[in-house]
């Protein structure tokens, strides 16, 4: 066992938690056992336990750490390890930012909790929704696992300098991406850098680049699309007009990446690999503009897909670069293609085909 990340065991039963570490080891003396709790080596579900009586039930996460190992390094290891395990990575992080790449399927933020859009750049939240702990959602988002994340880093880090007062610890929407999209996205850790990066998206973002695999052939290859997108009340879709009809302004540019040819006799279509690159950032920019070029975007029945091959959208934020508000420093972040993406486009008789840039 690595005894720099401890021992781990995963409760089978309910119990005291006393009673449960005599179960675990009864090769041990019961006084050397409680040791593991008055010396703080015992970690349930990513948090330090102490006390003899704290309830345990099946399937708690427990982790018997070595003497002398940080607690605090611990909690924050546990802590991440459960953002993984829910298909949030991070890429990076300060004292102001949250860079992750979320998985397919998770959405950002519960709609509930959205509040109003901002006029213009990402699709923005009116009051970057502060965090709360006390309020579980049934469904899991990428905010509200953020925000268990950082209060938990958070307690850990005042347990370790002995601070007992509560500090804010929350997480702020900076902009979205659509639940069946995965990909690269910026979280604020406080109200300041949030509304720094939302007043001057526009110019401190350099580079948003998406992968998607498109039902059909764009022709032609490569350009730009350019529209005025509104927004169905109803049904919640959005609607691309050449015209200025009012709405907002959309740009995209694309280019072609590789085509695989279908097979009309078996009804499958062609798909194409393109990378989009975003000049504005609208609500389902990318896929309504997929949809008005005759190519919707794989999977993406509600702009008009008529295939789903790998049960979610083909579409992925890869890439993203902006200036950090603070430093004036270059962040940039690149995620890789979804093997997804790939087997898609993977000739039947030929081998695979890899994406290229």
């Amino acid at each position: 066992m690595n005894n720099t990340t401890g021992q781990k065991f995963t409760v089978k039963h309910d119990s005291p938690l006393l009673k449960y570490l005599f179960e675990l080891f009864p090769q041990q003396s019961k006084t050397g056992v409680k040791a593991y709790l008055t010396n703080g080596q015992i970690m349930v579900n990513g948090v330090s336990e102490t006390a003899f009586d704290k309830p345990l039930f099946a399937g708690d996460k427990l982790i018997v750490l070595a003497k002398g190992v940080s607690i605090t390094k611990e909690v924050k290891r546990a802590a991440e390890d459960e953002l993984n395990a829910a298909g949030v990575e991070i890429l990076y992080e300060d004292s102001h930012l949250i860079v992750v790449s979320k998985r397919s399927g998770l959405v950002v933020i519960a709609p509930k909790t959205t509040g109003e859009m901002a006029p213009k750049g990402p699709d923005l939240t009116k009051k970057g929704g502060k965090a709360s702990m006390n309020v579980r959602k049934k469904e899991p988002t990428v905010y509200s696992l953020l925000t268990d994340y950082v209060k938990t880093k958070a307690r850990a880090e005042r347990r370790n300098m002995h601070i007992h007062q509560r500090g804010p610890a929350r997480v702020w929407i900076v902009h979205r991406i659509d639940r069946g999209t995965s990909g690269v996205i910026v979280f604020a850790k406080d109200e300041e850098t949030k509304n720094m990066l939302q007043n001057k998206w526009d110019k401190i973002v350099t580079e948003r680049r998406y992968i998607a695999v498109l039902e059909g052939v764009p022709t032609p290859a490569y350009g730009k699309i350019q529209s005025w997108l509104t927004e169905n009340e109803k049904s919640l879709k959005m609607h691309s007009s050449p015209e200025d009809n009012g709405g907002e302004l959309a740009i995209t540019h694309y280019k072609t990446i590789s085509t695989l040819n279908g097979d009309k006799g078996r009804k499958i279509p062609d798909y194409t690999a393109v990378e989009f690159q975003l000049e504005t950032g609208r609500k389902n920019q990318i896929r309504v503009h997929a949809e008005s070029i005759g190519c919707p975007v794989a999977g993406d029945r509600k702009y008009g897909a008529q295939t789903n091959p790998i049960k979610r959208i083909a579409l992925h934020a890869r890439t993203l670069s902006f200036y950090d508000p603070y430093t004036g420093l270059l962040h940039s972040f690149e995620t890789p293609i979804p093997k997804e993406f790939e087997e898609i486009m993977k000739p039947k008789s030929k081998g695979p085909k890899k994406f290229s840039r």
